[in-house]
């Protein structure tokens, strides 16, 4: 009887040894959870505040840019009409029309950049189909236009890469400069275009097979002229994405190459 006793007693006593072991199993596992749950909020919140920060600080870029690319533009606009006024004055109807057409086409470019812009901070057009479609259809009427057979040319693995506004803006941006400088200048039949991905690396390239210019006396006249930095803005948009630019002609028939590399992170 004692002995059944005894073990009655031992068998509640590791029950409760059990029940308590189990309450503070429970117990940490609640607290864990919670620690988890709150750990995960804090990252997010995080990531949303970088992420929002990041946001404001590309807005602050572009408007930074909108405002400089206009103030510059009214500027030349300005000192264009200040020309016109001398020519009308001097009777010089050749001169006064040729500085219209400056002024003109300067109000026009200024425009087409801010259609550009508003189409960067687009999120549907984060996707690289989006920028070859708007390449596409901004380059080949112009080429057109002109007399130039253009062709492009894209990695099956290109169109689905998604990029940042900012990356993006840049790129679409140096294409179009380098598009503008070869009608301009190059006085060429064919451009041609290539999108293509190597290594994590995305690389535009675009070749004419014009007539080729000295880099450095090509910088020189832009430094002389009110209007016309292409080369510089080209080097300046890809400081701005971390992106190497490689500019290879010159006056020996072999047309120019701009070749721009961006590492994806």
């Amino acid at each position: 009887m004692t002995f059944v006793v005894l073990m009655v007693i031992h068998n509640k006593h590791v029950a409760g040894t059990l029940d308590q072991a189990t309450h503070s199993l429970i117990s940490w596992f609640f607290i864990l959870t919670a620690i988890f749950v709150i750990s995960l909020a804090i990252i997010l919140y995080r990531y949303r505040i970088r992420e929002l920060l990041n946001r404001q600080e590309v807005r602050n870029r572009i408007a930074v840019d909108l405002h400089d690319n206009i103030g510059s533009t009214l500027s030349s606009i300005s000192v264009y009409s200040q020309v016109a006024k001398i020519y009308q004055q001097q009777q010089n109807h050749h001169q006064l029309n040729k500085v219209l057409d400056t002024i003109g086409e300067t109000a026009s470019e200024m425009i087409s950049e801010m259609g550009d812009i508003v189409w960067a901070i687009n999120p549907n057009n984060d996707h690289m189909s989006s920028i070859y479609s708007r390449m596409d259809s901004y380059a080949r009427p112009v080429c057109k236009a002109k007399n130039i057979n253009f062709n492009l040319h894209c990695d099956p693995k290109v169109p689905f890469l998604k990029l940042e506004m900012n990356i993006r803006k840049n790129i679409y941006l140096i294409f179009k400069e380098a598009i503008n400088n070869a009608l301009k200048y190059a006085d060429c039949e064919v451009i041609t275009v290539k999108l293509y991905l190597v290594d994590a690396v995305l690389i535009l390239s675009v070749h004419d097979d014009g007539a080729g210019f000295e880099y450095h006396s090509r910088l020189e006249n832009e430094e002389q002229t009110l209007s016309g930095n292409g080369l510089r803005n080209m080097k300046m948009r890809a400081d701005e994405i971390f992106a190497q630019l490689k500019i290879i002609s010159a006056k020996n028939g072999m047309g120019t190459q701009i070749e721009v590399q961006y590492r994806i992170p």
